[in-house]
């Protein structure tokens, strides 16, 4: 049995009496040993390796210390609920143990459990953020050394319950003066951990502010349960962020003190006044943000549909960035455009861009938990699709799921009809997609409310075991987003019409290398576990009106496009369902100049139509041209003529680049594919 434990603080709370999981069916319950377990929900922010796990299992047992006493001999509900009073006042700090079972499952246990009472602001669905304390009782500092050392990269110290994982810099640290009262500076983007404990890179000048009293009231912080931690509610931590942009340098604050502690020496009276002009002054430093402000959870609000759409799509451009992408702003766009306005979205491009991390940044934007964001790792030996979704047992007589864990997937997904779920087929092209995707090729066509996944013939219902958990057919309902990835190689296949028909096919390409420089620069993100956008919300993004809005000059480039594909090959062509597909990308395109119309019309152009163009020299050449390597250019290409003759549609700069891209492999290969 594997084991790891994570020794960062976290906190969690008893999980709500509606909570939905497959694993567990009962927030308390008593287990085989007649021992009773509750779930916790977690609340604050994790470490990065943290899986996004939604529920951890706790032991009363564990909880005994801190006064619960369980009755093994009354009646199981009064234990269940003499355990639900016990927790109700209570937040649970704790660690975290996972333990893989042997039938491979993952379990997530609290350990090292300790209780701290709700502030009475305490309301659900509250989120937490740690902030590492510093203190000269316990760092031997001062706040002058203290402050030395942080501008200089020296180490400060340890705290060994909060994350000290390369991605989990904290923004700020706080010091924690000996009357008490706490100053926060800040802001940093790098830190180094070793036997000194912290060092910190700062991002610009070191700044401060000063913790207000009445920032305690919501905040969470306990010598002996959490020393040397201050947990944050999300909107008081955002609030820092903003104070922090309009707080003055340290240096302006150390020479303040020192000017004050010479007057000190010099006329202890007058010092004495000017101490009380100094927290004045401290106090009435500009605050740019409101109450109601940051009252308002991102998202969740009467704002307009767009307005939450540019929302989550300024927190995905962040969210690539933190994360090491360095894709151009469009391609995201385009990447967003596809995925809620096609059935299935496949990212294509060379090993080691970032394809299946995009994907991640994607669900990570989302806020989308574990279970609601699932890979699939593509075996080359699957062949059908009992490889991905399993079969029936006739012999046993019992229905076995494949063990990708699709199936369990798409039945939560059933049942939870509120929640966005993303599955993602990694390295799709390693087998050929139209026969172990065969089914999902034929469902993803349907009218919503249609789509059927059958595991098996309905006869066999009655008798398999196990049909109660597994039922004769799944429905995918539209809160399902199917991805793909594919490398372009001598190690995969390529994409049949069939497959090609029925998705977006987008080629990312990597921008500059310089870049990488400006990513390393990008704020840490704030994500919240409790911002996830639900479906409901992610489907207001989408526009379903299914009359045609390509303009007249758009149905005539396509119409003529059409006619010279079919003069190439009867089996090329634009078919209505193309037609109508790059209609409905178009009309779902966000309102921003980052990532025009025209632009957009473009990128259909070879996400839907271009990639099908393959074939020999012979066949394509009066199609695309012959191919000129002095001027890296194409002479008689009747496609560069057609895009010339319809350019007040779109530039087609992409287009062009692509067509010359395959007229080069024409004439060097022979082909194109």
């Amino acid at each position: 049995m594997n084991q790891k434990i994570w020794t960062t603080d976290l906190i969690g709370v008893l999980a709500e009496d509606d909570f939905e999981s497959l694993s567990f069916r009962q927030n308390i319950f008593i287990n085989s040993q007649d021992v009773l377990q509750c779930l916790l929900k977690l609340i604050s922010q994790p470490p990065e390796s943290f899986p996004n796990v939604k529920y951890i299992t706790c032991f009363a047992t564990d909880l005994e210390k801190w006064g619960f006493e369980d009755d093994p001999y009354t009646t199981d509900e009064i234990r269940k609920q003499n355990l639900r009073d016990f927790l109700n006042d209570n937040l649970i700090v704790f660690n975290a143990e996972r333990k893989v079972l042997y039938n491979h499952n993952e379990v997530y246990q609290a350990k090292n459990v300790r209780l701290i009472p709700k502030a009475e602001s305490y309301r659900n669905n509250v989120s937490l953020f740690p902030i590492p304390v510093f203190s000269e009782s316990a760092h031997k500092l001062s706040f002058e050394e203290f402050c030395f050392k942080l501008q200089n990269r020296k180490f400060v110290g340890r705290v060994d319950n909060i994350s000290n994982e390369i991605n989990d810099t904290p923004s700020y640290v706080m010091w924690q003066h000996e009357d008490g009262s706490y100053s926060l500076l800040g802001e940093f983007d790098k830190h180094q951990y070793a036997h000194g404990g912290f060092s910190f890179s700062v991002r610009g000048e070191l700044k401060h502010i000063e913790f207000e009293e009445e920032w305690l009231e919501d905040s969470y912080t306990d010598s002996e349960s959490i020393p040397n931690v201050m947990f944050v509610t999300l909107e008081r931590y955002q609030q820092i962020t903003e104070e922090m942009e309009q707080a003055k340098t340290v240096d302006h604050i150390l020479q303040q003190r020192a000017e004050r502690n010479n007057v000190v020496i010099e006329q202890a009276a007058a010092a004495t006044e000017e101490v009380v002009e100094f927290r004045e002054e401290i106090q009435s430093a500009p605050v740019t943000s409101t109450s109601e402000t940051m009252n308002e959870p991102p998202f969740i609000s009467g704002a307009e549909e767009n307005s939450n759409e540019m929302k989550f799509l300024e927190l995905f451009v962040a969210t690539t960035q933190e994360m090491g992408l360095i894709y151009a702003e469009k391609d995201l766009y385009n990447f967003h455009t596809a995925m809620k306005s096609s059935n299935l979205v496949i990212l294509a491009g060379m090993s080691g861009t970032g394809k299946s991390k995009l994907v991640s940044a994607y669900s990570r934007a989302l806020g989308l938990y574990s279970d609601q964001f699932t890979y699939v790792p593509v075996r080359p030996s699957w062949s059908d699709d009992a490889d991905l979704i399993g079969y029936a047992d006739t012999l046993h007589m019992v229905y076995r799921p494949g063990d990708s864990g699709l199936i369990n997937v798409l039945m939560q997904a059933q049942k939870e009809e509120d929640k966005l779920f993303i599955i993602c087929f990694d390295e799709m092209n390693l087998a050929r997609v139209e026969h172990y995707f065969s089914q999902f090729l034929s469902i993803l066509e349907m009218e919503p409310g249609k789509r059927e996944l059958r595991l098996y013939n309905d006869e066999l219902a009655n008798r398999l075991y196990n049909s109660a958990q597994y039922p004769p057919t799944i429905s995918i309902k539209d809160n399902v987003l199917f991805v793909g990835t594919v490398n372009l190689d001598e190690s995969t296949y390529h994409f049949s019409d069939k497959v090609l028909d029925r998705a977006n096919v987008i080629q990312l390409q990597v921008m500059e290398f310089n870049h990488l420089r400006e990513i390393t620069d990008k704020k840490k993100i704030v994500h919240s576990r409790d911002q996830a956008i639900d479906f409901v919300m992610y489907d207001s993004f989408k526009n379903k009106n299914r009359t045609i809005e390509l303009s007249d000059r758009e149905l005539q480039f396509l119409w003529e496009l059409h006619e010279e594909l079919r003069k190439v090959s009867k089996q090329l062509g634009i078919g209505p369902r193309i037609v109508r597909q790059i209609d409905a990308y178009l009309k779902n395109l966000p309102a921003h100049p980052t990532f025009t119309r025209q632009e957009a019309f473009d990128m259909q152009i070879i996400q839907r139509i271009l990639t099908k163009i393959r074939g020999s020299e012979e066949q394509l050449y009066p199609l695309l041209g012959k191919y000129i390597k002095a001027e890296d250019q194409v002479h008689d290409s009747l496609f560069m003529s057609l895009l010339e003759k319809y350019r007040d549609v779109s530039p087609f700069t992409a287009t062009k680049e692509e067509i010359i891209k395959k007229a080069r492999e024409l004439k060097f290969n022979g082909y194109t594919v």
